[in-house]
């Protein structure tokens, strides 16, 4: 008897603390990304902002990543200005590099890679992508924040979050 109920309680707590352990875990991969493709978005506002000893005005580097090609279940530390990265050049002007260890893949998306864009709504959106296993299970999620270029000289974001979809 006294087994049957150690085992109804344990069962219990189990039924109670898994799921909310595991939508712990997935809420805290999504923060990871949120916080990085938050903080690209805003050093891209940043550099599209500086007007350049140069004179050049409103510029964007060009498109960087994945970084790392491949997303890892574990998280690990990645040099986003390392030679072997892909893009490292503009992870370096846009001064991005996540100090702790990632578990997501990265990429900086502009739709035009320039200076002196208009911001008229003909230059197109800067995409900010976060890939990786959200919960484990082998099938990749996407979270992408999407900025616009504006007549004022800044980013301003389409929608945040604006896209978060697992990747077949």
């Amino acid at each position: 008897l006294e087994a049957a109920v150690l085992a109804g309680v344990v069962g219990t707590a189990l039924a109670i603390f898994v799921p909310t352990f595991v939508e712990r875990v997935r809420t805290n991969k999504i923060v990871e990304a949120s916080t990085l493709l938050q903080e690209m978005s805003h050093r891209a506002a940043t550099y599209y902002g500086t007007t350049w000893e140069s004179g050049r005005t409103r510029c964007l580097p060009p498109s960087a990543g994945p970084t790392p090609l491949e997303p890892t279940v574990d998280a690990e530390s990645v040099d986003f200005f390392s030679p072997e990265a892909e893009g490292h050049e503009s992870w370096q002007a846009l001064g991005f590099q996540p100090t702790h260890p990632i578990r997501y893949s990265y990429r900086y998306i502009p739709a035009e890679a320039r200076c002196n864009l208009g911001g008229e709504g003909k230059d197109g959106p800067i995409v900010f992508r976060a890939e990786g296993d959200l919960d484990g299970d082998g099938v990749r999620s996407r979270l992408e924040r999407q900025m616009q270029p504006t007549l004022e000289g800044t980013l301003e974001p389409i929608e945040w979050p604006h896209v978060f979809q697992r990747v077949e």
